[in-house]
C-alpha cells in the first residue's frame, strides 16, 4: 500500500493558509461542476493536486481515484483571503 501513496509538494505553495492559484482554480470548478464546498487550506489543495495529476497524466483515464472530502465549507467562509476573493461569485442562490 505505502508504494502506492504519492504525494505532490508542488500544490503547497508560499505558506499555510495562502491561497494558491490553483487552489483557487480547484475552488471555483469543484463548486460550479459538482456543488461541493472545498476549503482553501487543506481540501482545496488536495484537489488541485488531484487535478495536476490528471492534467500532468499520473492518474490516467480508467484509473481507480479516491479523494476523501473531510469537510470545508467552515473552513472556506473563514478564510478571510478566499471569501475576498470569491466575493459574490460562489453564490449558493443564482444572482
Amino acid at each position: 500500500m505505502r508504494d502506492r501513496l504519492r504525494i505532490r509538494a508542488d500544490q503547497v505553495g508560499s505558506g499555510y493558509g495562502r491561497l494558491t492559484e490553483s487552489t483557487a482554480a480547484a475552488l471555483k470548478l469543484v463548486a460550479r461542476t459538482e456543488g461541493i464546498a472545498l476549503d482553501p487550506v487543506y481540501t482545496g489543495r488536495a484537489m488541485a493536486g488531484l487535478l495536476a495529476a490528471v492534467k500532468d497524466g499520473t492518474i490516467t483515464p480508467g484509473q481507480t481515484t479516491v479523494f476523501w472530502h473531510t469537510g470545508g465549507l467552515a473552513g472556506l467562509f473563514g478564510h478571510a483571503e478566499a471569501v475576498e476573493r470569491f466575493d459574490g461569485e460562489l453564490s449558493v442562490f443564482p444572482a
